[in-house]
C-alpha cells in the first residue's frame, strides 16, 4: 500500500470507551513523554487491550507510566500511537461522548461521535523498550494523603543545577522508621516528616518525575499506595489503575541535618504573611533589589532596597531580637504564598534561619543573604 492509495476502514469495532476515560489516562501516560525525541518509538504511546480496560504506557527510557482506561474490548495486540497526535485529537472531543477504536494490520479508525479519524500505524510495537526489571524490591504501603503532602510541602526547593545532579530531586528516606522528604539547593531546605512507615532503603525521586507522580494523587485520597525500592537505585508505585517505575538518581545525598539550628539557641523571631508580602513589589517583576527582604528585629521592620530606583520601602513587623538578618525575597515569598503565614527564627544574622508554618511536620531552612 502507498501512502496515495485509499486507507480501508476497519470492519468492525474492537474497542469501545468514553473520551472522558481516555483522555484521562491518554494525558496522563503522556505527561512523560518528552517532545523532542532522537529516538521516534519514545514520543509514542503503547496501547494494549485487555479484558474489560486498555493499558496505556508512555516512557522516557528513565520513566514508566502505565494508565488503565476502563473499555469494552477484549484481550488484543498492543500498538503504538504517536502521544501528541492522541492528545490533540482528543482534547476537543465531548467528554461525555463514545468513542470506538478499531484496528485492522496498520491502521487504526477511531470513531468519536461524527468524526471517523483514521491513523497509520508507522511505528513497530516490538521496538518499544521494555521495563527494567528489578530483584529484591522492598515494599510499603504509604497513604495517599501523606504521599501527595509530601510532594506538595517540598518539591519547591528542589535544585535545578545540573552540576550538583543529586540535588535535582526529592529525598525519600526514613526518619525513625517514618516516611520522610528533603529538597535543597543549597540556599533553602524544605523537610516533612509523615507518619507513615517507611522500611525502604534511602533514594533521590528524580525532579522530572515529581510532578507525573503527583497528578496521579489525590491529596484528600483515601486510597493506599504500594511503594518499592530497590538499591539498584529505582522505585514502582502501584496505584488504583496505575503504575510507575523510576530509575532513582545514583548518588549521596547530603547531611541536611547539619544546616537545621539548634531551636534552644535562637535569638530573635520575626512573623510574616501574605498580607505583608503584598505590601512590596513584585520580585519577578521588581528586579533590581540590592539586599532583598531586610528584617530589623529590633526597630521590628521588614524593609526593601532598590538602588537603581532610589526607593527603600518599610513596614511594621512583629518581631524580637537586637539583629538584622536578610533573606532573597521569591524565597520568602515562595514559603509565604505556599504555607501561609510563617515564623522567622535566626541565632544571628549570619546563621541559617528556620521557617516555621502552622504545619508541625514541616521543616523549613533559608540562609541568610551578605548584610551590610
Amino acid at each position: 500500500m502507498t501512502l496515495m492509495e485509499p486507507i480501508k476502514p476497519a470492519a468492525q469495532a474492537g474497542i469501545t470507551c468514553t473520551v472522558a476515560d481516555l483522555r484521562r489516562a491518554v494525558n496522563a501516560a503522556a505527561s512523560i513523554v518528552q517532545r523532542r525525541n532522537t529516538i521516534p518509538v519514545l514520543g509514542c504511546l503503547r496501547i494494549t487491550p485487555r479484558d474489560g480496560l486498555l493499558e496505556i504506557e508512555g516512557t522516557d527510557l528513565d520513566t514508566w507510566l502505565t494508565v488503565d482506561c476502563d473499555a469494552t474490548c477484549e484481550a488484543g495486540e498492543p500498538f503504538l500511537l504517536d502521544a501528541f497526535v492522541l492528545r490533540a485529537l482528543l482534547v476537543g472531543a465531548e467528554a461525555g461522548d463514545s468513542i470506538s477504536i478499531d484496528r485492522a494490520v496498520d491502521i487504526v479508525t477511531m470513531r468519536i461521535g461524527p468524526t471517523t479519524i483514521r491513523l497509520r500505524l508507522l511505528i513497530d510495537v516490538t521496538d518499544w523498550p521494555a521495563e527494567p526489571s528489578v530483584d529484591g524490591m522492598v515494599w510499603a504501603d504509604v497513604p495517599e494523603t501523606a504521599l501527595a503532602r509530601m510532594i506538595d510541602s517540598v518539591r519547591w526547593a528542589i535544585s535545578t543545577e545540573e552540576t550538583r545532579y543529586y540535588l535535582n530531586g526529592i529525598y525519600m528516606h526514613g526518619r525513625d522508621g517514618r516516611m520522610a522528604g528533603a529538597a535543597t539547593d543549597g540556599h533553602r531546605l524544605a523537610l516533612y516528616q509523615s507518619d507513615a512507615d517507611w522500611p525502604l532503603a534511602d533514594l533521590i525521586f528524580p525532579r522530572y518525575s515529581v510532578t507525573a507522580l503527583r497528578n496521579l494523587l489525590t491529596a484528600g485520597g483515601n486510597q493506599h499506595i504500594s511503594v518499592g525500592g530497590s538499591t539498584k537505585p529505582a522505585m514502582r508505585f502501584v496505584g488504583s489503575g496505575w503504575t510507575m517505575f523510576v530509575k532513582c538518581i545514583d548518588g549521596t545525598y547530603p547531611d541536611y541535618k547539619r544546616v537545621i539550628p539548634d531551636r534552644s539557641k535562637i535569638c530573635g523571631h520575626a512573623v510574616i504573611n501574605r498580607a505583608l508580602l503584598r505590601r512590596f513589589p513584585n520580585p519577578k517583576v521588581f528586579r533590581h533589589v540590592r539586599d532583598g527582604i531586610r528584617f530589623d528585629l529590633e526597630k521590628r521592620i521588614a524593609s526593601l532596597k532598590s538602588v537603581t530606583f532610589g526607593l527603600e520601602i518599610e513596614a511594621g513587623i512583629e518581631a524580637d531580637g537586637d539583629f538584622t538578618i536578610g533573606f532573597n525575597q521569591r524565597y520568602v515569598g515562595e514559603v509565604v504564598q505556599n504555607f501561609g503565614t510563617v515564623r522567622i527564627e535566626a541565632i544571628g544574622s549570619r546563621d541559617a534561619a528556620l521557617l516555621l508554618t502552622e504545619d508541625p511536620d514541616l521543616t523549613v531552612v533559608l540562609m541568610p543573604m551578605w548584610m551590610e
